[in-house]
């Protein structure tokens, strides 16, 4: 099933309020999603879900894209001064701020999880490298003893020929 891409409203010259507040709602709601995506991302890592790991993982990348894109069309509100700005409301604009204050939580904790992901992920592969090593060691090992109990037969024959 392919996953919709969301896009990021662009509004070219329109630095109104309400343009602001639409960008943060698009943020808030592609961090949202995002944070769901991880808490499936570390089930996935703790299960040794790889094929289920990658097809989530491109489907994340697909929300980072989104996420950019609404990043580049804040860019201009940041060198606007907040003060000038004009509000409907005190409520609209305090609405603003605590979804912005929510996307730099949610964000903080994507970091967190993506972190921790990384490092189960590490751990993991260092476990599967030591247990390669161990196969390959006990490999080597009993390759030794065969080549070594041939060997040995090789010259009880020898022997026996010789005898």
């Amino acid at each position: 099933m392919a996953e919709p891409r969301h896009t990021a409203p662009h509004p070219a010259a329109d630095l109104g309020s309400e343009s602001l507040v639409t960008l943060i709602e698009s943020k808030l709601h592609l961090l949202t999603e995002m944070k769901q995506m991880s808490i499936s991302q570390t089930d996935l890592v703790a299960q040794h879900d790889m094929t289920g790991l990658m097809t989530l993982l491109s489907r994340k990348q697909n929300l980072m894209d989104s996420l950019h894109q609404v990043q580049e069309s804040l860019a201009p509100f940041q060198s606007q001064d907040p003060e000038s700005r004009k509000w409907s409301s005190p409520d609209r604009r305090r609405s603003c701020q605590e979804m912005i204050a929510k996307c730099d939580e949610l964000l903080q904790h994507l970091i967190v999880m993506e972190n921790r992901s990384l490092d189960n992920m590490t751990v993991q592969r260092e476990i599967v490298a030591a247990q390669l090593q161990q196969n390959i060691d006990a490999s080597t090992v009993q390759h030794a003893y065969q080549t070594s109990d041939s060997d040995e037969t090789s010259l009880e024959s020898f022997l026996s020929l010789e005898g």
